[in-house]
């Protein structure tokens, strides 16, 4: 795989069901078409949690996905809807899962 990512509970079923078929993610790995992203269930600590460690937060969960298409801001520049929203930094990743 090429990247090791935290999902958060309330994303990781639906992509793992299949229903959720994109991340929006900082674009702070140069993602690429063909990428492969190893999704790893990870519950954040709780509110004033002094005790956080990455690794205790972990399920144990993971699910394999491809990145088939990226669409950055850069992309979206001159559209009124997609210009505004999408920050620079971020992309939308369009994902499938890899069986």
């Amino acid at each position: 795989f090429s990247h090791e990512l935290k999902i958060w509970p309330q994303w990781f079923q639906p992509v793992l069901n299949g229903l959720m078929k994109f991340q929006l993610r900082e674009n702070n790995r140069d993602f690429q078409v063909g990428d492969q992203l190893l999704l790893k269930e990870w519950t954040p600590p709780e509110p004033g949690d002094t005790h956080f460690d990455d690794d205790f937060h972990y399920t144990g969960r993971e699910v394999l996905v491809r990145v088939d298409y990226i669409m950055a801001a850069a992309d979206a520049l001159g559209s009124p809807l997609y210009g505004s929203v999408l920050d620079e930094d971020y992309v939308i990743m369009s994902i499938s899962l890899v069986s």
